[in-house]
């Protein structure tokens, strides 16, 4: 047996193709490798659609990080049967495969990053039943997530706020909001923050010649956002700035957005991309004039940090946000950030005219918020800190 730390990552599916959840467990995994802890991340069972076929599926790692499905199968089958009973499968393969991790290593601990409290209960059985630590990474306060629910979901939405930290051994916490949940609910549980992650060496552009637009980066689902975004936009006279909308979701999200577009009287001057490789997205990122990511007032968004606002600190240009939630904790107005003081989109379109009217100071708090993004959220100083919170 090696007396080697060993983490176990477990509770998200789909590595390691997804949306924020599936990159911060990335970064999370590289910045401890990097930091020379073990690591293995598991899968429970596919969720890419069966038929396209995906050649990072045919390695045991990818970008040095070494995975694992415990179903066996790193597809969504179209088979009904099939696909259920590769569910019910991966569920009890994944017990085994923590098993065999727990002979092979002295140190292993269990990193949960998951969306279902049932989730944890499971986790907690095998942590008992294997002797693992379990330390639980929370990224979401769910009960305020503002989406069609089953009572189900509501239930096991607020048994994850309430419950999931009382069950775990240690706390990873997204935000100051997340963070003094758990201190409430335990407070003699050991707990850290780690906030956004970003692996800054994979912000590097050939495009780099600035262009007069706005960027926005996020889901359809967050229509309320974009529209409000739209708004703030309408407002600006100078029409020398173009609005760039970088978003992908479900058809119907899609069409609202684009009916919005439609209607706007800037319509000429509003682009809609989806689909964008990650390259692209870099260039869109590095030849913007500034990056948009507003935050409202509610506990959703207090409690959250979006991944994107590491990414636009990466590529060193200003950000445009609201003095609100984790933006509120780490920026300030005209030095490291653009900040509206209220989610108004009058406020925020004023902001976005002072990117317009003052390129030399825009500039300087671009390169502001790139070294307090270098310093804060970096993948390989956080993951050093998560090594120093799981061996205490």
């Amino acid at each position: 047996m090696s007396n080697q730390k060993k983490i176990v990552y477990i509770g998200t599916s789909g590595f390691p193709f997804g949306l924020a959840q599936v990159e911060r467990q990335k970064l999370i995994a590289k910045g401890l490798l990097a930091n020379k802890v073990g690591v293995l991340i598991i899968s429970r069972y596919g969720i890419q659609p069966e038929g396209k076929e995906q050649a990072e599926f045919n390695s045991a790692e990818f970008e040095g990080i070494p995975f694992q499905y415990a179903s066996g199968y790193t597809y969504r089958p179209n088979s009904f049967f099939r696909r259920n009973f590769l569910k019910f499968y991966g569920l009890v393969n994944e017990f085994f495969i923590l098993r065999v991790q727990k002979k092979q290593y002295e140190g292993v601990v269990m990193l949960v990053s998951t969306l279902a409290f049932y989730n944890i209960l499971y986790y907690k059985v095998i942590s008992k039943l294997l002797g693992i630590t379990m330390v639980i990474d929370n990224i979401e306060y769910f009960s305020s997530m503002q989406i069609p629910k089953s009572k189900f979901v509501k239930l096991d939405n607020y048994l994850y706020d309430n419950y999931s930290h009382k069950l775990a051994d240690k706390v990873i916490g997204i935000s100051d909001f997340l963070i003094n949940v758990a201190k409430k609910g335990s407070p003699d549980k050991p707990v850290l923050k780690i906030p956004s992650i970003v692996d800054f060496s994979k912000f590097r552009s050939n495009a780099v010649e600035e262009q007069n637009f706005f960027l926005y980066c996020g889901q359809a689902a967050y229509f309320e956002v974009i529209a409000f975004i739209i708004d703030a936009f309408e407002m600006i006279d100078d029409r020398s700035f173009s609005l760039y909308l970088v978003s992908n979701g479900h058809p119907m999200d899609m069409q609202k957005l684009k009916d919005r577009i439609s209607s706007s009287k800037k319509r000429d001057i509003i682009r809609l991309f989806s689909g964008v490789p990650f390259q692209q997205l870099v260039d869109l990122y590095m030849t913007s004039k500034a990056l948009l990511i507003p935050l409202r007032n509610t506990r959703q968004d207090i409690a959250r940090f979006p991944h994107k606002i590491g990414e636009y600190c990466a590529a060193g240009k200003p950000i445009v946000s609201t003095n609100i939630g984790e933006v509120a904790s780490h920026f300030k107005d005209g030095v490291n950030a653009v900040l509206a003081e209220t989610y108004d989109y009058r406020q925020f379109s004023e902001k976005m005219k002072t990117i317009i009217d003052n390129p030399e100071l825009s500039a300087t708090i671009g390169k502001n918020g790139f070294e307090f993004g270098k310093m804060n959220f970096d993948h390989l100083q956080l993951g050093a800190k998560i090594k120093d919170f799981i061996a205490e």
